[in-house]
């Protein structure tokens, strides 16, 4: 039987990956100074890469070891395609798990067991993470509020606020004034009827195939603090789509 406590925190790993929700708001002219929302969207996504360079990009793999306190928790590997094929393979612990979405149904499979399809709840966020794109590169689809809610000071530097809000769940983003890159983001919201909160610092930046990428992401979540590490990254390599299809493991 698939262990329910090893399956939710598998599925939080993806939050350090991917945005758990998407802007809306194109166009709107709220104004911090002298900047108005848009703007500051529009300079964050040109410090990123661009707005070309990201919506041609095809494909994504990373590598990732995660550390929780001084301890090495898992190493995780992610594969991406559009438009919305994702896969997690992670090793916690000795503990062989892998995660899967086919773009339409979400899988786990522990070990050598048969995969196990995700229930309504877990399947629905597993859907909405496996969107491709950024947050901010289709507002209008996406269907959420955004706002420009003032400057706040990250790591001794001023950054603008954009708020994220969908329902009962909020996601700020924190972008440095001066960079425009991310270097802070915090979540709230529900999961399984229970209240969350986690906050992630992003830091490392490095141009990868043409994308600045923060290689090192420090989090904090239930009382706990730890990081994650890319070890490798590539945008663009060619991935079998058998890959996100699941597959019972050999014994």
């Amino acid at each position: 039987m698939l262990r329910k406590s090893l399956v939710t925190s598998f599925l939080a790993l993806g939050l350090t990956f991917t945005p758990a929700i998407a802007a809306a708001g194109e166009g709107a002219e709220c104004t911090q100074g002298k900047l108005t929302l848009q703007t500051v969207v529009d300079k964050h996504l040109k410090a990123v890469g661009g707005k070309e360079r990201l919506k041609a990009v095809k494909t994504v793999q990373i590598t990732t070891l995660f550390r929780e306190g001084d301890t090495t928790v898992a190493t995780s590997t992610m594969q991406r395609a559009r438009p919305n094929l994702v896969r997690y393979d992670s090793d916690k612990n000795g503990a062989r798990v892998s995660k899967m979405f086919d773009g339409q149904q979400g899988w786990v499979v522990e070990g050598s067991a048969a995969p196990q399809r995700l229930d309504k709840e877990k399947n629905a966020m597993m859907a909405e993470g496996a969107a491709f794109d950024d947050a901010l590169l289709d507002p209008k689809a996406q269907g959420v509020a955004l706002k420009l809610d003032g400057v706040e000071e990250v790591n001794g530097a001023p950054a603008f606020k954009l708020v994220l809000t969908r329902g009962a769940n909020t996601e700020v983003r924190f972008i440095d004034q001066k960079s425009f890159l991310e270097v802070r983001r915090t979540y709230a919201g529900t999961h399984e009827g229970k209240a969350y909160n986690k906050a992630l610092t992003f830091s490392d930046y490095r141009d990868v195939d043409g994308i600045m990428l923060s290689h090192r992401t420090q989090w904090e979540a239930d009382g706990k603090r730890g990081e994650k590490v890319i070890q490798s990254a590539r945008y663009d390599a060619p991935i079998d789509a058998a890959t996100f299809k699941p597959v019972t493991p050999r014994s």
